[in-house]
């Protein structure tokens, strides 16, 4: 197991001081693992060095062990490897304190990270992050991209996690590097295939393409296993909304979120990487005491469906896809907290007033479900519910099972 490894000291210690401590750490944990670096670090330049002689995203797993207080501000750069990590402390010189403030940093942050204060626990916590890298890694390593901004109405939007940041501006580049006529063929068969057309005419269907064609090029060029977009924002520019290439990437099984927001885009993923599961992202549109109406202008085109246009505009193409009666999981994710519940998905409704798709689903007990739940977009999965709860506590999230 490669294990990289990095002290922090404050500025006012002296380095001398620890020298004989640090030598006696590596060479002690050097006996069961591959240790990489071994920096003494004492603020973020120190950070940026060690970051271009070591690269710390080929290691298994990083140990931080701040040997002072005063560290946190440069150890919690070490992040952005997103790797397990394993803060060491011990009793003396606030060690401790600093590395409870890093672990929780990091946790916040969804790495998952281990506060140990002797050899042994370091060693067990380690060989225990070795046995779960098969789980890890496919969350660890995972590129999200965000297309324009997150929606501003999305007022409970808060993401940590690093994502790769595409302009606006950047894609329409790639816009009008299509055709129409490409952007034609590219839903041609979708338009053929729907039970029913009401509002969308061979221009929306064509930008529709575009759209498509446009993203399909970004995730390509930027290597994304999955995107979110800030759809209002295409409106005003191209009277269009990704709506419906939003429905033909999450029907390829690549995540792809509406509005901007990450955090859904996030629980996507995971539904789709570790279960091969289709998702629908939506607006809590209605609910009783057994029930909630999830509603949006974007699903799956996997089942029978009809082509729409977009609710609140009255632009583009949505779709409005029929979801086959079955258990499901709803869930919701924000930072580092989630919530799930057991579903029973009980049909369809349509009406004019919502978004295009609108799935009814069955939950015991709907009122307390929403009273605890962290906003308003939800993810739909059919998965088991306490197998997804497991998997996001084994990914670092704080799970309210419902």
């Amino acid at each position: 197991m490669k294990v990289g490894v990095a002290f922090g000291i404050s500025e006012l210690a002296n380095p001398k001081a620890f020298e004989k401590k640090v030598s006696e750490f590596l060479t002690s944990l050097a006996k069961d693992f591959d240790v990489v670096g071994g920096f003494m670090l004492s603020s973020k330049a120190d950070f940026k060095e060690a970051k271009d002689e070591v690269n710390f995203n080929e290691v298994d797993a990083i140990v931080l062990y701040p040997l002072t207080g005063g560290t946190e501000g440069f150890l919690k750069e070490f992040f952005v490897f997103r790797r397990p990590t394993v803060v060491f402390g011990d009793p003396f010189n606030n060690s401790l304190a600093s590395g409870i403030e890093i672990r929780e940093y990091l946790r916040e942050r969804l790495v998952p990270s281990t506060l140990v204060k002797g050899m042994d626990e370091l060693k067990a916590a380690l060989l225990a992050y070795e046995d779960s890298l098969e789980t890890l890694e496919p969350f660890l390593r995972m590129r999200l991209g965000l297309i324009g901004r997150v929606s501003p109405w999305l007022v409970n939007e808060r993401f940590e996690l690093p994502y790769t940041k595409i302009s606006l501006k950047k894609f329409y580049l790639y816009y009008e590097r299509t055709s129409d006529e490409d952007g034609w063929k590219a839903v041609e068969e979708i338009f053929e295939k729907a039970s029913e057309i009401r509002e969308p005419d061979r221009e929306a269907m064509t930008k529709a393409g575009r759209i498509y064609l446009a993203i399909e090029a970004i995730i390509k060029d930027y290597r994304l296993d999955g995107f979110t977009i800030g759809c209002f924002d295409l409106i005003g520019k191209l009277k269009a909304t990704p709506c419906l290439a939003l429905a033909m990437f999450n029907a390829r099984g690549i995540p792809a979120g509406c509005e901007g927001e990450l955090n859904s885009l996030l629980g996507m993923y995971i539904v789709r990487k570790y279960f091969e599961m289709p998702v629908f992202m939506g607006n809590v549109a209605d609910f009783g005491s057994d029930y909630i109406l999830i509603a949006h202008c974007t699903a799956p085109l996997l089942w029978r469906y009809r082509l729409r246009s977009h609710f609140e505009s009255g632009l583009g193409v949505g779709v409005d896809v029929e979801f086959p009666k079955g258990k499901a999981s709803l869930f919701k994710l924000r930072g580092r907290r989630a919530v799930v519940a057991g579903v029973e998905v009980a049909g369809n409704e349509h009406s004019e007033n919502r978004c295009r798709t609108q799935v009814k689903v069955r939950i015991e007990d709907a009122p307390e479900f929403l009273d605890g739940t962290l906003g308003n977009h939800h993810i739909l999965a059919y998965v088991d519910s306490e197998e997804l709860a497991d998997l996001l506590s084994e990914l670092g999230f704080e799970v309210m099972l419902y």
